[in-house]
């Protein structure tokens, strides 16, 4: 269904410098981190580009060359701009984004992703305690702005899913719930971020006022337990700076930024002070490990150097064919999400500094603070009229890690994430712990009575080959043979090389389909060669399709190229079975409809018929 052509142009923010209400020392020497058009462009463009209103959610990375991530919404930057548009006073956007995680509540947690445009679970369905804690913080936050009990009841829902229900060691929270189709033992795997994540949730929440006191005394229990192990197992008091984690080999000593100005953020620097660690020794250390400068752009690297340099040597190369990281400026990136990160930590610390008389050593912070949000300025996209920002400068953040997703015909692709840390770093406010930073000047926006958005609506769905399929399933099924042709085609050119190597796979490892005696174990063998399966599916489907116009070469196509390049390839029915795709074809098509198909396989015919099957009338 097309979508109603909305108004843009009347977005228009009227923004005005404000003061914080503070102390006449801070009024005199806060600084302004943002210009007031600017505020207004990013927030515009993250409105009108970046929001579904069908759904509410807001597309995390606009532009890029990557269809795969092309609908994805992060289940964290979903939280993280919700929280934005509460700074700003946008409730109709902070209202879609509580509502869409309230009919999203399984009582299980929330997927990593979901798809923005067609409000499903995304391309990546593994439930993680951190963007869970991100969704819970923004609910938690939007039910005492608004006093709303009903998303107060919804934030204490998942906290409570969390605090039972997903393992604790030491009083820090587990990854997650299960161990992931991949293997990875996520109960077991013990994420500093993820913590620092759930303790800002748990703060939040227990400023509600409609808490009992019996839940107030657990939650906050909860909340010491996880300060606790963040100030003790995952601090590093030798090199002083942050573990990334814990997890069955050991301690994870891989060095993020991110465990550092979250660690600042929530649990803030006096505090850190009281648990024997001294926050400017630690912004020192991380001022050495990730300040970079890449092609003349000062900013902040995701890691040090030496996971920079290992990360450079891996075999893997990018979208485009370059290396995980960048053969110049000694293999580091700017990484603009943690650039925000790091300008509100810098602030916090200018604040620290001067309530406890250190002045020089606040102006130092804040003069840096003031340099790098002029930087990440510089950095804006022309593409989009210097309104947003990449996500970071090409390359792969770990060795295990993401790579900063792939530019787009016009450049880099346009961050959510990105712009949501300028705002917050512009605004001079911190959401994990909902602070004003004192040091910086508030800009205060007046928004419109109506702020919308003009964002035609697709028709094919990108992501996982798996949902993807299914899209194209259910367009057959519906007669709807158009829609079903395109959304096969789309699966097809996304996954078919993967499928490809799975064939290959299977054929060398195995050499038939497999048997399948109705175990998960079983199953799981079948569901390893998940693209095979899914791109075998698309192909018969285009084939039925395209059958069901009348297009038989073209269908005759499709339908021999599975027999030719998955023919391994097995598909689960729903009613509990696995069926073999190419023998499919060959009952269906080849056999049932020899005067249209016989030439898929002219060979069935060219031998004694009665060898094979099904016989052709």
């Amino acid at each position: 269904m097309q979508r109603v052509a909305k108004q843009v142009l009347s977005l228009v923010l009227i923004i005005q410098l404000t003061t914080p209400v503070s102390s006449a020392p801070y009024m005199a020497l806060s600084q302004t981190l943002i210009q007031p058009t600017q505020l207004s462009a990013i927030y515009q463009h993250l409105v009108s580009r970046h929001w579904v209103p069908e759904t509410g959610l807001f597309i995390s990375f606009l532009g890029t060359g990557d269809r795969k991530l092309s609908q994805q919404a992060s289940t964290y930057e979903q939280g993280a701009v919700g929280l934005l548009a509460i700074r700003l006073g946008d409730r109709a956007r902070a209202d879609g984004i509580a509502r869409f995680f309230k009919e999203a509540w399984t009582g299980q947690g929330f997927p990593n992703f979901f798809n923005a445009e067609f409000g499903q679970a995304g391309i990546e369905k593994t439930v993680h305690v951190g963007p869970n804690a991100w969704a819970g913080l923004f609910l938690a936050r939007y039910a005492n702005t608004y006093h709303d009990p009903e998303f107060d009841q919804l934030a204490c829902d998942i906290a409570h899913w969390m605090a039972p229900g997903i393992a604790h060691r030491h009083g820090g929270i587990a990854m997650g719930p299960r161990v992931g189709a991949d293997g990875v033992p996520w109960p077991q795997v013990f994420s500093t971020e993820n913590n620092l994540s759930y303790y800002a949730f748990l703060t939040e929440l227990l400023r509600s006022s409609r808490l009992s006191p019996a839940t107030i005394a657990e939650l906050a229990q909860e909340r010491d337990g996880v300060e606790s192990w963040l100030t003790t197992e995952a601090f590093d008091r030798s090199a002083y700076t942050m573990n990334r984690g814990e997890n069955p080999a050991g301690m994870d000593r891989i060095r993020a930024l991110d465990t550092t100005t979250w660690l600042v953020s929530a649990v803030g620097p006096q505090k850190l002070m009281e648990r024997g660690i001294d926050p400017d020794r630690l912004m020192r250390t991380a001022e050495k490990y990730f300040e970079v400068s890449v092609r003349n752009q000062l900013g902040v690297d995701p890691t040090n150097q030496p996971e920079a340099d290992t990360t450079y040597q891996l075999p893997a190369k990018g979208p485009n064919g370059e290396s995980a990281r960048p053969m110049k400026d000694e293999h580091r990136q700017v990484w603009f999400e943690g650039l925000g990160q790091y300008i509100n930590a810098l602030g916090r610390m200018a604040d620290y500094a001067r309530r406890q008389g250190r002045n020089v050593d606040a102006d130092r912070y804040a003069q840096k603070a003031d340099q790098l949000g002029r930087q990440f300025d510089d950095a804006s996209l022309a593409a989009y009229d210097h309104a947003a920002y990449a996500y970071a400068t090409p390359g792969k953040f770990f060795h295990d890690g993401w790579w900063t997703p792939a530019e787009g015909k016009d450049g880099p692709a346009s961050s959510l994430i990105g712009a949501t840390w300028r705002c917050f770093a512009g605004l001079g406010w911190d959401p994990l712990s909902g602070q004003q930073i004192r040091s910086v000047h508030s800009p205060s926006i007046v928004l419109p009575d109506s702020l919308a958005a003009r964002h035609p609506s697709p028709r094919v769905l990108y992501g996982a080959s798996e949902e993807m399929t299914v899209h194209a399933w259910n367009a057959l099924n519906q007669k709807n043979y158009a829609l079903a042709v395109d959304q096969a085609k789309a699966t097809i050119d996304e996954w078919g090389e993967w499928a490809g190597q799975l064939q290959a796979k299977k054929m060398k490892e195995v050499g038939s389909v497999l048997s399948y005696d109705g175990s998960a174990a079983s199953a799981q063998k079948i569901f390893n060669y998940w693209a095979l399966n899914d791109v075998a599916a698309a192909y018969f489907i285009l084939g039925k399709s395209l059958d069901a116009q009348g297009r038989y070469t073209e269908a005759a196509k499709a339908f021999q190229h599975i027999l030719l390049h998955e023919s391994l390839a097995q598909v689960w029915d729903p009613k509990g079975w696995f069926w073999s795709p190419s023998e499919a074809v060959q009952q269906e098509y080849v056999y049932g409809d020899p005067k249209h198909y016989r030439d898929v396989m002219p060979e069935l015919f060219a031998a004694d018929a009665s060898s094979y099957g099904k016989q052709p009338n």
